[in-house]
């Protein structure tokens, strides 16, 4: 599998909002998502995006599998240490290493503090970032409640 993790440009905005439909209906059975947050077309809005091109602590990625479209990342930084804000890999591309291929790059691109939070249902994503952790950590990992919703694991890389 040969995989490419691309900063996003403004040009690549519109890539970032047709992938951000199907991540968010995804998300959308764990309750995480209003559906107020959907225009009159019934497309999800994410009113982060523009802020992507335009604050300097916030960082778009595209990911390619094969020369192929396979996913995304919107990452950004919040006081002392990084965070994922979005993540999402296509479902043709799962189940091949892809994730965790393209998020070890993107944790290689921003070496300090990372801290990670997930739905408490979203199992698939609390296997990903738990070994992610384990793989990368540089000393101790913490766990914890974020909300009554949502856990978090923090590590630095």
């Amino acid at each position: 599998m040969e995989y490419t993790v691309k900063p996003a440009k403004i040009s690549d905005k519109e890539i970032i909002n047709r992938l951000l439909q199907p991540y968010l209906t995804e998300l959308s059975q764990f309750d995480d998502i209003s559906p107020n947050l959907k225009n009159e077309k019934g497309e999800y809005i994410y009113p982060y995006l523009n802020d992507y091109w335009r604050e300097d602590n916030r960082f778009p990625y595209i990911f390619y599998c094969n020369g192929k479209l396979a996913g995304f990342a919107l990452v950004r930084r919040v006081d002392y240490y990084y965070e994922i804000a979005e993540f999402y890999v296509l479902p043709e591309f799962r189940h091949r290493g892809l994730g965790t291929a393209c998020a070890t790059d993107i944790f290689k691109r921003h070496a300090g503090i990372w801290r990670i939070g997930f739905n408490k249902q979203n199992s698939a994503s609390r296997r990903l970032w738990e070994k992610l952790a384990q793989t990368l950590a540089n000393g101790d990992i913490e766990e914890g409640e974020a909300d009554t919703s949502h856990d978090y694991i923090r590590f630095s890389v």
